[in-house]
């Protein structure tokens, strides 16, 4: 399988990256994919929700009124959670939502959602994304030139490049990484997968390692 190359202009220049083998052979593992995305969400939760207790809420712990004679139900603390202003029974506490992947699960369903968009031929290729300036006309001109249609588009570039980061970041539906921080989530809530040649050759020389 090849993948052509386009121009910083979203036009074919004639060369085409081949893929390897071992990637045209591989089986994508839906299910790893579905533990990984959601362990990258359940990573990104801040899990700092927190309630008041019967014992963190202000008043006091004195009896409000005798047991008996009074007519009414007994009753302590004004902090009773029945009560209003009282604290909260089984509430949220801080906790982590983290779940764990071994190293091994987490490569296998990356190199999954890559398989399903070559099988889908949802990859565009460029041989750079050198901009002379910040501009997102540049960017746009880059994907329109591609046929991108503004479905979610996720952009990986083969090193720190601001000016593309810059170009890239007003566009409604386009997430911009790095190459070495390419993930399962992102390749699965993307539609189009755009790399720049230099990080995608360097994946596939790893990959064929």
């Amino acid at each position: 399988m090849q993948l052509p190359v386009h121009s910083i202009e979203g036009k074919p220049t004639g060369s085409v990256l081949v893929v390897p083998e071992v990637l045209l052979s591989w089986e994508p593992n839906t299910h790893l994919i579905y533990l990984d995305v959601n362990r990258i969400l359940a990573a990104a939760r801040q899990g700092t929700h927190k309630t008041k207790t019967r014992g963190e809420v202000k008043g006091s712990k004195r009896k409000l009124y005798r047991q008996k004679g009074t007519g009414r139900a007994r009753m302590g603390s004004i902090r009773n959670p029945i009560r209003r202003g009282g604290g909260t029974i089984f509430g949220p506490v801080p906790r982590t939502y983290r779940l764990h992947l071994n190293e091994k699960e987490k490569r296998l369903a990356r190199l999954s959602a890559l398989v399903l968009h070559l099988q889908n031929q949802t990859i565009w290729v460029v041989d750079s994304l050198a901009y002379e300036a910040p501009k997102t006309k540049l960017f746009l001109r880059t994907v329109q030139g591609l046929g991108w249609e503004g479905t979610p588009l996720q952009v990986y570039s083969h090193g720190y490049n601001p000016v593309a980061y810059l170009a890239a970041r007003n566009v409604p539906r386009v997430h911009f990484s790095i190459a070495a921080q390419w993930n399962t989530y992102d390749l699965v809530r993307a539609r189009h997968v755009l790399w720049e040649k230099p990080a995608l050759e360097s994946l596939f020389q790893q990959l064929s390692l």
